[in-house]
C-alpha cells in the first residue's frame, strides 16, 4: 500500500503547509497591530484569509454511470485500511443520491439525509443546510464496522411512488422518460430515491484533513440535480470519471464529459482523470499476458481520442481486484489491478496543483495588504518631513511661537 500511504503523506504535507501559511499570517498581522499599520479594512482582510486556509477543502467528485464500480474505487482508495467496504458496493446501483464525504469536527460522526421530498420544495441543498430540521440525521456507531455500514446503506435506499409524484419531483417528465435512477414502472408506479442528498460526517484522517469526496449517484442525476451541474461539479478540485473498460466510452458517457464535466473551455480537462474500471473483466486465462496487456492499451486509446484528452489521463484499474489486495495484503495483485498509477497520479498532481491555487490567491492578497501598509508608511513618511521642515524653520523664532509649534507636534 505504498501509494496510498503517499497520498496520505503528500496530502498531510500539505495540510502542514497550510497550517505554518496561517501562522505566518497570523505572525504578521500581530506584528502590524503592534506598528499600528492595521486598520480595519485590514483586519478583515486577513481575518477572511485565515478562515479561507482553515476552512480549505479539496473536493474529488466520482462520476459514473451505475454498474462501473464508482463507490468500489472511492472504497478501494481510501478506505481499504477498514479491512471492508465503508460505502455500499454491490451489483446495481448503490449510491442513489449525490453523497459528500467529509469530516465537520463541530459535528458527530454521522450521515445526514435530506428526503427527495424536498424537491417539491423552494431551495437548494446548499440552502437546506442551513436548516438542520429539514434532514435526518443517524449516528454512526464507529467501534462497530458492521453497524456503519448498515447505516451508511441508506444511501442506496429507493421507494415506490405514483408516475405524478415522481414527476413532482423532476424525476419523470411527461414523456414517460425516465430522468433519473428508476426502476421499470409498475401499474403507474416508479422507484425514486429516498433521499434527496446525503452527507457523511466521518473521521478518517485525510477528510480530517480537508479532503470533501463527492460521491455522484449515476449520470441520469446530473440533469435533475441542478446543486451538481451549477456548484458542486464546477467547484470540484479534480473529477474522476469511471466508464467500464469492456464499453470504454458510451454516447450517454460523451454527453456527460462535453456538457457537464469539461464544457467549453479545455482548461479544464486538466483536472480530469477517466478511469477505465473492471479490467480483471479482461483478464482471460486463455489469452497470454501480451494479448490482455494489448487489449487493455487499446481501451486506454482509444477512450482518450473519444474523450479528446491525452492517453496519460486514462486510467485502465480494477478496483475490486485492488480492495482485495489492500485488505489481504497481496501486493502482486495490487499492482496487477494497476489502482497504485492512479494514486500516485492523484498525489503527484492534484495535491501540488491544489497548493499552487492556494499560495497564488494567499500572495496575491499579501501584496494588495502590503500595498496598503506601504501607503500608510508613506503618508506618515510624509507627515514627519513635513515636520522636519516646520522645526528647521523655527530657528531664530521666539520661545512662545516654538512652543507652541512642539504642542502641536505632539498632538499630532
Amino acid at each position: 500500500m505504498v501509494q496510498s500511504r503517499e497520498l496520505a503523506a503528500r496530502f498531510e504535507a500539505y495540510s502542514d503547509w497550510r497550517r505554518r501559511l496561517s501562522a505566518g499570517i497570523s505572525g504578521l498581522h500581530e506584528w502590524l497591530s503592534q506598528q499600528e499599520l492595521a486598520d480595519a479594512q485590514a483586519d478583515l482582510k486577513i481575518q477572511h484569509l485565515l478562515e479561507r486556509l482553515h476552512q480549505d477543502k479539496l473536493v474529488i467528485a466520482f462520476v459514473a454511470e451505475f454498474s462501473r464500480g464508482k463507490s468500489e474505487l472511492i472504497n478501494a482508495i481510501f478506505f481499504a485500511d477498514f479491512g471492508q467496504r465503508l460505502l455500499p458496493s454491490s451489483a446495481g446501483r448503490t449510491t442513489m443520491c449525490p453523497t459528500e464525504l467529509l469530516y465537520d469536527p463541530t459535528r458527530p460522526p454521522s450521515i445526514r439525509l435530506l428526503p427527495i421530498e424536498t424537491r417539491a420544495k423552494d431551495g437548494s441543498v446548499a440552502e437546506f443546510k442551513n436548516y438542520a430540521d429539514e434532514w435526518v440525521t443517524l449516528a454512526l456507531d464507529l467501534s462497530s464496522a458492521d453497524k456503519m455500514s448498515q447505516v451508511l446503506s441508506q444511501v442506496s435506499q429507493t421507494k415506490r411512488v405514483p408516475v405524478a409524484l415522481a414527476r413532482k419531483y423532476g424525476l419523470h417528465d411527461d414523456g414517460g422518460n425516465v430522468l433519473a435512477p428508476l426502476s421499470a414502472a409498475d401499474q403507474g408506479a416508479v422507484d425514486i430515491p429516498c433521499w434527496r442528498h446525503a452527507v457523511i460526517n466521518f473521521p478518517h484522517p485525510l477528510l480530517q484533513q480537508g479532503l470533501v469526496i463527492l460521491d455522484t449517484p449515476g449520470l441520469n442525476a446530473i440533469g435533475t440535480e441542478p446543486e451538481l451541474t451549477l456548484n458542486l461539479l464546477p467547484n470540484a478540485h479534480a473529477i474522476l470519471f469511471i466508464l467500464a473498460a469492456d464499453a470504454g466510452v458510451t454516447r450517454t458517457d460523451i454527453d456527460v464529459w462535453q456538457n457537464h464535466l469539461v464544457g467549453v473551455d479545455p482548461a479544464t480537462k486538466a483536472g480530469r482523470l477517466v478511469v477505465l474500471n473492471k479490467i480483471d473483466g479482461l483478464w482471460d486465462e486463455l489469452k497470454s499476458g501480451d494479448e490482455i496487456e494489448a487489449e487493455i492499451a487499446r481501451q486506454v486509446k482509444n477512450s482518450a481520442q473519444t474523450l479528446a484528452i491525452p492517453p496519460a489521463q486514462v486510467f485502465a484499474v480494477s478496483a475490486q481486484k485492488a480492495l482485495l489486495a489492500k485488505v489481504n495484503g497481496d501486493d502482486a495483485l495490487l499492482a496487477k489491478s494497476r489502482l497504485p498509477q492512479l494514486e500516485q497520479a492523484l498525489s503527484e498532481e492534484l495535491i501540488p496543483a491544489k497548493r499552487d491555487i492556494v499560495g497564488t490567491a494567499t500572495r496575491t492578497e499579501i501584496r494588495t495588504l502590503a500595498a496598503t501598509v506601504r501607503s500608510i508608511l508613506d503618508a506618515r513618511s510624509a507627515g514627519i518631513q513635513e515636520q522636519l521642515a516646520e522645526l528647521r524653520g523655527l530657528r531664530g523664532k521666539n520661545q512662545d511661537v516654538v512652543e507652541h509649534m512642539m504642542e502641536r507636534i505632539k498632538q499630532e
